[in-house]
């Protein structure tokens, strides 16, 4: 049950629960990444130098590595993975390998937040509403709300997001590649970690308050609860379950005074996963389980209420980089 994490950069936290189910075992943890200094390559098991993920030779690289390494998982762990992987699933299991990925359909919905917007508003799943720039004259704009946000519709780790009003819009869409503008919602902000098993069916979530985020990322959170949250979520996880949804998610969405609305889907261990994992969502060992066939009994609703994380920066010191 030896592990892959791809692109883990900074994941230590991940790389760490990972061998702590699996090094008891006798497997490994192996981490990569185009980073010679990339912190998580030397808490791993193995570090492996990873090609760029959109180049011809990522997926062939990792096909030849999964089979000579007898890897049979590959974790991915940021948003431009998942399209590739999603698209070459099958490549992998046919090597003996299952890559931690969700169905295109679910990929597509949620890397493109127009399409978030148009599948899940089709679905009665209230998200904010959103325009593209293409269809926005001076009369559509016009007509538009005063408050409103600006982001790519591709984007992540809140790179290129604006908030504006109507008449600085057209200067704000001028700067954001592959914008799309949304109205602004007025609510408090709420992160949910999931889990589902290779069915789709729901297993777990841990919804938590971002209290401090540093480059997109939680570095300090707590876990809450709202009244009407769980329903709404379990209704929301069925959702994203028949659209080929499985292993960890990280969604995002506002409580406002009308309810819920969700604005964004990360098909992927989040970046604050480790309150979740402190809160009772074990994912990487439920993972294992799942693979050795064994039945993962949901949890739903089961998690500590009130914990709080913080983080803070631990140094590694080398003299020889993994790769120069």
């Amino acid at each position: 049950m030896h592990v892959l994490i791809t692109s883990a950069g900074r994941r230590t936290s991940l790389v760490k629960a990972f061998k702590e189910v699996s090094n008891p075992g006798g497997c490994k943890v192996f981490a990569g990444d185009m980073d010679p200094l990339a912190p998580s390559l030397y808490l791993a098991d193995e570090a492996v130098k990873l090609p760029p993920v959109l180049s011809d030779q990522y997926i062939t690289f990792l096909l030849d590595y999964v089979t000579e390494q007898g890897i049979k998982l590959v974790v991915p762990t940021i948003d431009t993975e998942l399209q590739v992987f999603a698209e070459n699933a099958e490549r992998f299991i046919s090597r003996g390998c299952r890559l931690l990925i969700s169905e295109p359909e679910l990929i597509s919905a949620c890397r493109d937040k127009w399409n978030t917007f148009t599948f899940f508003d089709r679905l009665g799943v209230r998200t904010p509403k959103s325009w593209l720039p293409e269809d926005l004259d001076d009369e559509a704009i016009a007509e538009l709300p005063d408050n409103l946000f600006v982001k790519p519709r591709d984007g992540s780790a809140s790179v290129h997001t604006y908030a504006t009003d109507r008449k600085g819009l057209k200067a704000i869409m001028g700067r954001v590649p592959n914008a799309i503008v949304q109205e602004r919602i007025q609510g408090r902000e709420i992160t949910i970690d999931a889990f589902l098993d290779f069915d789709g069916k729901p297993l777990h979530y841990v919804p938590r308050i971002r209290i401090k985020t540093v480059g997109g990322e939680s570095v300090q959170g707590v876990t809450i609860s709202e009244p009407g949250l769980n329903e709404w979520l379990e209704g929301l996880l069925e959702i994203i379950g028949r659209m080929g949804g499985m292993g960890p998610m990280c969604l995002q969405a506002f409580l406002t005074s009308e309810g819920f609305v969700l604005f964004e889907i990360n098909p992927r261990f989040g970046g604050g996963y480790p309150l979740g994992r402190a809160a009772g969502g074990s994912y990487p060992e439920w993972l294992v389980n799942l693979l050795r066939g064994e039945k993962v009994a949901p949890r739903l609703g089961e998690y500590k209420v009130g914990l709080s994380m913080t983080r803070y920066y631990c140094e590694v010191f080398t003299e020889e980089p993994k790769w120069r």
